[in-house]
């Protein structure tokens, strides 16, 4: 897709330098613009990498009775500071967390793991109003494979999707380390989680965010559960090294349910394709919106 993205950008700059415009001064600054902006999508050399590394790293893992960690960023969803269809104001109020669509509904990212079969709810962190994470929710859930997962989920105010989107791109990047301390062990979390996701609004549709690239030199899980996510995260996934394991093709509710198959999916170590499958599966489950359909919501690779 990337790819294709390059070659019409391309094209277009052929184009435009061939139908000059008479003004040197016009056509220099036309002629710049468009090479910058392919310029960006010149893609890294590794672009094709495929999970082969991730998964040999994941089953050593499960061999060895080590938890697989999922950390989840939830921006939750916010009327006022999002650019997203206003829901209703308790839905809708980024600082809520009794009320948030995102985080205390049936498919909200909290309650929705609290009430599911399998899953066990360790600890919930709750943190100062003023901060920029809410609250953090730890779960854990054992599957039939082995493998042990550990999920983080963390609920950011509404208001801090710049924040939130810093944090992604960084725990992908390497350079943004935490932990949490559970049933006597410490876990590490973000830079260190073995799939790290972003599940809510697309944020990168209502701020700019710096680019950053992987500094750590390891590839990495990673899902973006937003509107359309494809085109707006690939880009950036790719300078970071990291694999995204589930994008978006368009508009979609990022419920929980979703998250929860491809989890269960990843740990049970199925092809990408089969994880993708699942997302679509678990959206057409709840939404009733046509299987096909909902499944062609979902990517995976590049």
């Amino acid at each position: 897709m990337i790819k294709n993205t390059l070659t019409i950008l391309a094209s277009i700059a052929i184009l435009l330098s061939c139908n000059s415009s008479g003004n040197n001064q016009v056509d220099e600054v036309v002629k710049n613009t468009f090479k910058d902006t392919v310029d960006k999508f010149i893609t890294p050399d590794y672009l094709e990498f495929d999970r082969t590394d991730i998964r040999v790293k994941l089953q050593h893992k499960i061999d060895n009775n080590t938890p697989l960690v999922v950390h989840v960023l939830v921006p939750l969803c916010d009327n006022q500071f999002q650019g997203i269809v206003p829901t209703t104001e308790s839905l809708g109020d980024g600082f809520n967390l009794k009320s948030n669509l995102y985080w205390a509904t049936s498919n909200g990212m909290k309650r929705y793991f609290k009430n599911k079969n399998g899953w066990k709810m360790l600890k919930s962190i709750i943190y100062d109003s003023d901060s920029t994470i809410l609250e953090r929710v730890i779960f854990e859930q054992q599957f039939e494979n082995g493998a042990q997962v550990i999920l983080v989920n963390d609920a950011y105010r509404g208001d801090k999707m710049e924040d939130c989107l810093n944090d992604f791109f960084n725990s992908l990047a390497g350079t943004l380390n935490d932990s949490v301390f559970i049933k006597d062990d410490t876990i590490l979390i973000n830079s260190k989680a073995d799939l790290i996701a972003f599940n809510g609004h697309n944020g990168l549709m209502d701020v700019f965010i710096d680019e950053v690239y992987n500094q750590d030199g390891i590839q990495k899980d990673a899902a973006v559960i937003a509107c359309s996510s494809i085109y707006d995260f690939s880009y950036r996934l790719n300078m970071l090294k990291a694999y995204p394991l589930v994008t978006t093709n368009n508009s979609l509710y990022p419920g929980a349910f979703v998250m929860d198959a491809i989890i269960k999916n990843w740990a049970l170590m199925k092809t990408d394709e089969d994880i993708r499958l699942s997302a679509g599966n678990a959206y057409h489950r709840v939404k009733q919106c046509g299987l096909k359909g909902a499944r062609n919501l979902f990517s995976t690779g590049w």
